[in-house]
């Protein structure tokens, strides 16, 4: 199988798999092991661009370092994005604001006063 295939192979099922580890059930991780999946993003597959670009390797050593590189990064981003989102800025729909009831009852006497503005025909 000539090596173009091969690549435009890995293209597609590369994404592929990052897409159905992102949308699965999320568990949580260990802050290590989503730093070990954050390692695995930026680090092989640059390497690998370089040494291609390098020009250091046989054609052989060099496709099969591209893939390896390409199969770690895929791992990293599925340990990434399979663990449980941080609750940066989420507010839980259940809970009530703590300022609400105050709120609530102000506006319900406001209204009850008779102040409101009301439009005329």
């Amino acid at each position: 199988m000539p090596l173009v295939l091969v690549d435009a192979a890995v293209g597609v099922l590369v994404p592929a798999a990052i897409i159905v580890f992102g949308i699965r059930a999320r568990r949580p991780r260990s802050a290590r092991v989503r730093g070990f999946g954050w390692l695995l993003v930026a680090v092989p597959l640059p390497l690998a661009v370089a040494l291609h670009l390098a020009g250091r390797l046989p054609a052989t050593v060099d496709q099969a370092t591209f893939l390896a590189c390409v199969a770690a990064f895929a791992l990293g981003a599925a340990l990434v994005l399979s663990g449980e989102e941080p609750d940066w800025g989420r507010e839980d729909a259940d809970e009530t604001p703590p300022w609400w009831p105050a709120f609530e009852e102000e506006f319900r006497a406001y209204e009850a006063s008779g102040r409101s503005t009301k439009v005329r025909a």
